[in-house]
């Protein structure tokens, strides 16, 4: 099973967090199995509501070691881009420290409205509100100056921001990373993690930039290695870890889960993160198995 935000949620529930995972499925056999394999990971899925409108998502992801893979997606009136507003309430905003939203859902409506509100609750609440810009170019219909506002909307309720330099530049509409950055409201102010894959990610915090290296791993695929540094970078900053450190933590998860060929069966557990972790002599242990 994969999907984004699927797998971080899963990625994150291994590693000690405490996740829901607020979206919308198909009233059917597949949208039953995705709730009962969320469910048996540890995931709250209370918030999941089905419907006989829209069908889950389903992608084919190739796996083809030593190249990018190749996505085929079958997303056309798909249950997730129903989410309504009302399915994200005060009460649930207010039980969580962090609210993490993610691009795809900006791509149509309802679903734009529904992560717009998410992120203003959670800014509103002060929660840590994390945007993942997610940008999937195929998934998208609208002009580029719809696609820039939207994002913007979004930008300016985040307390951090995650991409690579491609998706900044889409967001944005920008032509260099450096004018993505300039133009995103109050960038001085948020946590920006710019992601370089294999290479690491940069750190840009309070106008300061941290380069954290990656953690060279045979690379089975590239598929879910994002996915994996956001379950660990989450980790990290809900510890109480600074960026960088937990941007550290987010490369090692990343860099397990390309190893393996699937995306959220390969997120690690707390023991086997912290075995790779001291053979790649990292000062990091993930301690207690308790949920936080």
């Amino acid at each position: 099973m994969g999907g984004t935000s699927a797998n971080v949620v899963v990625g994150a529930s291994r590693l000690g967090l405490r996740c829901a995972l607020v979206t919308r499925l198909s009233a059917d056999v597949l949208g039953d199995y995705v709730i009962g394999y969320l469910a048996a990971e540890g995931v709250e899925t209370k918030y999941i509501k089905q419907e006989k409108d829209g069908k889950t998502g389903i992608v084919f992801a190739e796996v083809y070691p030593g190249k990018d893979s190749m996505f085929l997606f079958y997303r056309e009136n798909v249950a997730d881009l129903h989410l309504a507003r009302s399915d994200i309430t005060r009460e649930l905003i207010e039980g969580t420290r962090a609210v993490l939203v993610t691009g795809t859902g900006l791509s149509q409506q309802p679903s734009f409205g529904s992560t717009l509100h998410a992120a203003k609750l959670g800014r509103r609440l002060g929660k840590t509100t994390v945007f993942n810009l997610d940008w999937r170019p195929s998934l998208w219909e609208t002009s580029e100056k719809v696609r820039t506002w939207r994002y913007g909307k979004v930008f300016a309720e985040s307390t951090t921001v995650v991409g690579n330099e491609g998706e900044y530049l889409a967001a944005t509409g920008a032509t260099s990373l450096a004018g993505a950055i300039e133009s995103i409201p109050d960038h001085e102010g948020k946590v920006l993690v710019v992601t370089h894959g294999a290479q690491g990610v940069t750190v840009i915090e309070g106008g300061r930039r941290t380069d954290v290296p990656g953690i060279p791993v045979p690379l089975v695929k590239g598929l879910g290695g994002g996915d994996g540094f956001m379950a660990g970078f989450m980790y990290g900053r809900l510890k109480g870890w600074s960026s960088s450190q937990a941007a550290s933590l987010g490369n090692a998860v990343g860099a397990m889960v390309v190893t393996g060929h699937a995306c959220s069966e390969s997120m690690p557990r707390p023991r086997e993160l912290n075995r790779f972790l001291k053979e790649k002599g990292m000062p990091f242990d993930l301690g207690s198995r308790s949920k936080v």
